[in-house]
Protein backbone atom coordinates (compact mmCIF):
# COMPACT_ATOMS: atom_id res chain seq x y z
CA UNK A 1 0.00 0.00 0.00
CA UNK A 2 1.47 3.68 -0.82
CA UNK A 3 2.67 5.70 2.03
CA UNK A 4 0.76 8.99 0.22
CA UNK A 5 -2.93 9.19 -1.32
CA UNK A 6 -2.96 8.77 -4.84
CA UNK A 7 -2.11 12.02 -7.06
CA UNK A 8 -1.04 13.87 -3.72
CA UNK A 9 1.58 15.92 -4.21
CA UNK A 10 4.89 16.02 -2.77
CA UNK A 11 7.96 17.97 -2.72
CA UNK A 12 11.27 15.51 -2.86
CA UNK A 13 14.72 16.76 -3.50
CA UNK A 14 16.57 14.81 -6.62
CA UNK A 15 18.67 11.74 -6.62
CA UNK A 16 21.22 10.62 -9.15
CA UNK A 17 18.61 6.85 -9.46
CA UNK A 18 15.86 9.30 -9.31
CA UNK A 19 13.18 8.43 -12.59
CA UNK A 20 11.48 11.99 -13.43
CA UNK A 21 7.90 12.59 -14.29
CA UNK A 22 6.97 13.86 -17.79
CA UNK A 23 7.95 18.26 -17.13
CA UNK A 24 7.11 21.19 -20.18
CA UNK A 25 7.45 24.58 -19.04
CA UNK A 26 7.31 25.55 -22.42
CA UNK A 27 10.60 27.30 -22.34
CA UNK A 28 13.41 24.96 -24.23
CA UNK A 29 16.44 26.06 -21.98
CA UNK A 30 14.43 25.32 -18.54
CA UNK A 31 12.88 22.09 -19.52
CA UNK A 32 16.61 20.98 -21.38
CA UNK A 33 18.27 21.94 -17.54
CA UNK A 34 15.87 19.91 -15.55
CA UNK A 35 15.56 16.78 -18.04
CA UNK A 36 19.25 16.52 -19.05
CA UNK A 37 21.57 18.38 -16.78
CA UNK A 38 19.81 18.85 -13.23
CA UNK A 39 21.67 15.22 -12.30
CA UNK A 40 25.23 16.08 -13.29
CA UNK A 41 24.87 19.90 -11.48
CA UNK A 42 24.00 17.38 -8.35
CA UNK A 43 26.85 14.58 -8.87
CA UNK A 44 29.12 17.54 -9.66
CA UNK A 45 27.73 19.20 -6.64
CA UNK A 46 27.09 22.54 -8.47
CA UNK A 47 22.98 22.77 -7.59
CA UNK A 48 20.71 20.87 -5.87
CA UNK A 49 16.98 20.39 -7.47
CA UNK A 50 14.17 20.02 -5.66
CA UNK A 51 10.86 18.73 -7.37
CA UNK A 52 7.05 19.03 -6.76
CA UNK A 53 5.48 16.33 -8.09
CA UNK A 54 2.80 14.11 -7.97
CA UNK A 55 2.12 10.06 -9.98
CA UNK A 56 1.93 11.45 -13.04
CA UNK A 57 3.98 14.85 -13.33
CA UNK A 58 6.64 16.72 -12.54
CA UNK A 59 4.63 19.88 -11.37
CA UNK A 60 7.66 22.17 -10.41
CA UNK A 61 11.03 22.62 -10.03
CA UNK A 62 13.99 24.80 -8.21
CA UNK A 63 17.66 24.06 -8.17
CA UNK A 64 19.66 26.35 -5.61
CA UNK A 65 23.40 27.01 -4.92
CA UNK A 66 25.40 28.74 -3.02
CA UNK A 67 26.20 32.45 -3.96
CA UNK A 68 27.43 35.71 -2.34
CA UNK A 69 26.07 40.05 -3.01
CA UNK A 70 29.55 41.68 -3.41
CA UNK A 71 30.76 44.69 -4.35
CA UNK A 72 31.58 43.58 -8.42
CA UNK A 73 27.51 42.62 -8.99
CA UNK A 74 26.68 46.59 -8.30
CA UNK A 75 27.50 49.46 -10.73
CA UNK A 76 30.07 51.04 -8.60
CA UNK A 77 31.97 50.66 -5.04
CA UNK A 78 29.92 54.10 -3.89
CA UNK A 79 26.88 52.10 -5.08
CA UNK A 80 28.19 48.97 -2.73
CA UNK A 81 28.69 51.51 -0.01
CA UNK A 82 25.50 53.07 -0.12
CA UNK A 83 24.18 48.91 -0.03
CA UNK A 84 26.03 48.35 2.63
CA UNK A 85 25.55 51.39 4.94
CA UNK A 86 21.50 51.02 4.79
CA UNK A 87 21.57 47.21 5.42
CA UNK A 88 24.41 46.44 7.88
CA UNK A 89 25.26 48.19 11.04
CA UNK A 90 28.71 49.96 10.89
CA UNK A 91 31.41 47.78 11.94
CA UNK A 92 33.48 45.44 10.37
CA UNK A 93 31.77 44.75 6.54
CA UNK A 94 32.57 42.16 4.46
CA UNK A 95 33.15 42.47 0.22
CA UNK A 96 30.32 39.52 0.09
CA UNK A 97 27.81 38.46 2.10
CA UNK A 98 26.23 34.93 2.04
CA UNK A 99 23.62 34.08 -0.61
CA UNK A 100 21.89 31.17 -2.14
CA UNK A 101 20.45 31.40 -5.56
CA UNK A 102 18.08 30.10 -7.74
CA UNK A 103 19.60 28.86 -10.50
CA UNK A 104 16.85 27.60 -11.93
CA UNK A 105 12.99 27.67 -11.09
CA UNK A 106 10.16 25.83 -13.89
CA UNK A 107 6.60 25.32 -13.44
CA UNK A 108 5.32 22.69 -15.70
CA UNK A 109 2.39 24.42 -18.48
CA UNK A 110 -0.64 23.06 -16.97
CA UNK A 111 0.01 23.94 -13.18
CA UNK A 112 0.89 27.89 -13.85
CA UNK A 113 -0.46 30.79 -12.15
CA UNK A 114 -1.67 28.01 -9.50
CA UNK A 115 0.76 29.60 -6.83
CA UNK A 116 3.51 27.08 -7.22
CA UNK A 117 6.23 29.89 -7.68
CA UNK A 118 5.40 31.79 -5.01
CA UNK A 119 4.82 28.73 -2.53
CA UNK A 120 8.96 27.76 -4.29
CA UNK A 121 10.08 31.28 -2.77
CA UNK A 122 8.20 30.82 0.61
CA UNK A 123 9.88 27.20 1.35
CA UNK A 124 13.25 28.64 0.43
CA UNK A 125 12.47 31.76 3.01
CA UNK A 126 11.49 29.30 5.13
CA UNK A 127 14.14 26.67 5.13
CA UNK A 128 16.62 29.40 4.85
CA UNK A 129 15.39 31.40 8.12
CA UNK A 130 14.88 27.36 10.35
CA UNK A 131 17.84 25.94 9.20
CA UNK A 132 20.69 28.19 8.42
CA UNK A 133 23.71 26.23 8.72
CA UNK A 134 26.48 28.04 7.26
CA UNK A 135 24.93 31.26 7.10
CA UNK A 136 22.75 32.83 4.36
CA UNK A 137 21.48 36.55 4.50
CA UNK A 138 20.22 36.71 0.62
CA UNK A 139 18.47 34.86 -1.70
CA UNK A 140 19.61 35.69 -5.56
CA UNK A 141 18.40 34.84 -9.26
CA UNK A 142 19.56 35.94 -12.40
CA UNK A 143 15.56 36.47 -13.57
CA UNK A 144 14.82 36.36 -17.39
CA UNK A 145 12.98 38.97 -18.67
CA UNK A 146 9.87 37.45 -18.73
CA UNK A 147 9.55 36.57 -15.19
CA UNK A 148 10.69 39.95 -13.98
CA UNK A 149 7.56 40.76 -13.01
CA UNK A 150 6.82 37.24 -10.78
CA UNK A 151 10.34 37.88 -9.01
CA UNK A 152 8.96 41.59 -7.88
CA UNK A 153 6.11 40.64 -6.76
CA UNK A 154 7.63 38.25 -4.44
CA UNK A 155 9.63 41.24 -3.00
CA UNK A 156 12.90 40.61 -5.11
CA UNK A 157 14.82 43.63 -5.67
CA UNK A 158 17.43 44.46 -8.79
CA UNK A 159 21.16 44.75 -7.63
CA UNK A 160 22.35 46.99 -10.51
CA UNK A 161 21.46 48.53 -13.38
CA UNK A 162 24.03 47.85 -15.59
CA UNK A 163 22.15 44.47 -16.98
CA UNK A 164 19.48 46.70 -18.17
CA UNK A 165 17.77 45.24 -21.17
CA UNK A 166 20.12 42.14 -21.11
CA UNK A 167 18.47 38.47 -21.05
CA UNK A 168 18.66 38.30 -17.65
CA UNK A 169 18.54 40.70 -14.64
CA UNK A 170 20.05 39.82 -10.99
CA UNK A 171 18.00 40.35 -8.07
CA UNK A 172 17.80 39.51 -4.82
CA UNK A 173 16.02 39.00 -1.57
CA UNK A 174 17.39 40.11 1.93
CA UNK A 175 16.41 37.71 4.46
CA UNK A 176 16.44 39.90 7.54
CA UNK A 177 13.06 41.12 7.48
CA UNK A 178 11.76 37.67 7.14
CA UNK A 179 13.43 36.66 10.27
CA UNK A 180 11.46 38.92 12.29
CA UNK A 181 8.30 37.10 11.12
CA UNK A 182 9.58 33.58 11.66
CA UNK A 183 10.21 34.31 15.66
Amino acid sequence: MPDTPPNTERLIRLTPDLQIKPFDCDDDDLNDFFLNSSKKYLNDLLAVTYIIENDEHTIAFFSILNDKVSAHELKSNSAWDVFKSENFPPGKQLRSYPAVKIGRLGVNKGYKSKGYGRSIISFMIDSFLSSNKTGCRFITVDAYQESLSFYSKCNFIFMTTKDEGKDTRLMYLDLLPYASLAT
